[in-house]
């Protein structure tokens, strides 16, 4: 089976507390794969990783170079060094403890400001959640600080602010300019500009969702590869295209598969399908190549999942308990063999 994927273009809160930095790699509590579970040739489990001996639940995860970013429980907001030696990863920083030095503001949630969305340029890092955004500097990986949340919070505040144009459910770093953009759950894609005062949104580079045949309900996530967007719209996979002014275009959509969940590494896009009734297709992950056929099924049904950018491993959340790690054997994905 083959599915063509690319249109190409030539437009150009209770955490855990109380451990010291030195002591983070203690926290990682490496196991067997639960018994019962198996997966076909070519997927290998590795491990699975739980912190703090407690259940791990992974609501957000983006590999960018060596780094793991993770948002969830009982960590909050984390990074792990997954390139100095993927069969044992490193978590380098959590929030659960280091609470206090994280913001100025206080009362950071990965609930209200990283639960939607993660995106990565560079040393910073945007989030979203129910209540806004947060940017993120990780220049020190040991020490990540908060610079500015939308919207604002002081500490005089009881109730938290909310501000829907800054509550997304995918965000994409632009792959040169100085861009991040926030895809909102139903209706519209946000341009914000970086600088070191801060986000601010380009207006005349708002994009609206066009109104297809499978609707624009709802975003569940997106990723770039071969800069070039793709965004999960459960009912369909969309690409957009990066114009030359920063903003960006929506080229196609793609209705094969129900996209639930996206993401990439240097060789392939992975695309999560959940089957519903009247699509002939298993639920799974698709892997395409750059020319847009799928080269590899990996029949698997991740909550959240990513992938190391040399294609060799998938980290997934498969249960809401840990994070297992899997080696891919791509000769006999492949069928090399």
């Amino acid at each position: 089976m083959q599915l063509k994927f690319l249109h190409r273009v030539f437009i150009l809160a209770i955490f855990i507390s109380g451990c010291t930095d030195s002591r983070l790699p203690n926290l990682i509590q490496r196991g067997g794969i639960t018994p019962g579970r198996s997966f076909p040739a070519g997927i290998s489990p590795l491990m699975s990783v739980r912190f703090d001996q407690k259940t791990t639940i992974t609501t957000q995860m983006v590999v960018s170079g060596p780094t793991l970013f993770l948002v969830g429980r009982p960590f909050g907001f984390s990074l792990w060094d997954v390139g100095t030696n993927p069969l044992s990863p490193r978590m380098q920083y959590a929030f659960s403890d280091n609470i206090q030095a994280f913001s100025p503001m206080g009362g950071w949630t990965p609930d209200n400001y990283a639960s939607g969305a993660v995106g990565v340029r560079g040393n910073y890092v945007l989030t979203s959640g129910a209540a806004g955004a947060s940017l993120i500097d990780t220049t020190d990986k040991n020490a990540a600080r908060e610079l500015f949340r939308y919207p604002p919070r002081s500490g005089s505040e009881i109730s938290v602010p909310m501000d829907p144009w800054f509550v997304y459910r995918a965000i994409i770093p632009h792959p040169t300019q100085p861009y991040f953009y926030g895809f909102r759950e139903q209706d519209v894609a946000v341009a914000l500009s970086v600088s070191e005062s801060g986000l601010n949104i380009q207006n005349d580079k708002l994009i609206r969702y066009q109104a297809r045949n499978s609707g624009t309900c709802c975003v569940l996530g997106g990723i770039t590869y071969r800069d070039k967007i793709f965004v999960a719209f459960r009912a369909a996979l969309r690409q957009f295209a990066f114009l030359p002014d920063g903003g960006i275009a929506e080229v196609s959509e793609n209705t094969n598969l129900n996209a639930v969940n996206v993401a990439s590494s240097g060789d392939y896009l992975f695309v999560q399908h959940q089957a519903v009734p009247g699509n002939t297709y298993p639920s799974g992950i698709y892997v395409i190549n750059e020319s847009g056929n799928s080269v590899a099924f990996l029949p698997m049904s991740p909550i959240k999942f990513s992938i190391s950018a040399d294609s060799q491993y998938l980290y997934a959340n498969l249960d809401n308990d840990s994070i297992t790690i899997f080696k891919l054997n791509w000769n006999l994905l492949l069928g090399r063999f």
